[in-house]
């Protein structure tokens, strides 16, 4: 007579290991990861107070809150004067106590950022700027130990800068207009 019939016994006569129950994962990683996450953001977000803060004034006592006037109903459109055709004459002028600089950076007739590798000092350009809005400003580097930059609106210095120092660099600039 045959044996009475197991369920866990396989087709073959073997006894079936039964399959062990998946490994818990701990949890306690995710917690102090998550707690750490907390004080990155809250730190970003700059939860900390700072004294002199500009929220509190002096002698500890918070200083009044600031309220926004409300909002127009309709923003009016913008109205740009036509441009006038004659432009902004810019002229940028480097000088250093050596011959040649490293670079220099600045602002070409449409405001647009344009840099000379290894110029020779010194070094100028001028530019006829047509936009209703005009960036004009400079930037040099030198292979010496002194460099000036100018910058020249229609004739008038808006900026005169000198740096010193082994490969000095200076900015000049001028405020749009």
């Amino acid at each position: 007579m045959s044996a009475p019939f197991d369920p866990n016994q396989s087709p073959t006569g073997h006894q079936e290991v039964p399959a062990s129950a998946p490994k818990k994962r701990k949890k306690w990683p995710w917690v102090v990861g998550g707690i750490i996450a907390l004080f990155v953001i809250v730190g970003m977000a700059g939860g900390g107070d700072k004294e002199g803060d500009a929220g509190t004034a002096a002698g500890g006592v918070d200083a009044p809150a600031v309220v926004d006037a409300p909002a127009p109903a309709s923003i009016p459109p913008l109205t740009a004067a036509a441009p006038s055709g004659k432009g902004k004459t810019i002229a940028y002028e480097v000088i250093s106590d050596s011959a040649t600089l490293n670079s220099v950076t600045y602002f070409d007739a449409n405001s647009e950022m344009q840099q000379e590798s290894n110029p020779t000092a010194p070094w100028s350009l001028t530019v006829t700027n047509p936009s209703t809005v005009v960036i004009a400003g400079v930037t040099a580097q030198t292979e010496g130990t002194s460099v000036t930059c100018r910058v020249t609106v229609d004739g008038k210095v808006k900026d005169e800068q000198t740096a010193t120092g082994k490969y000095a660099v200076v900015n000049c600039t001028a405020p749009m207009f």
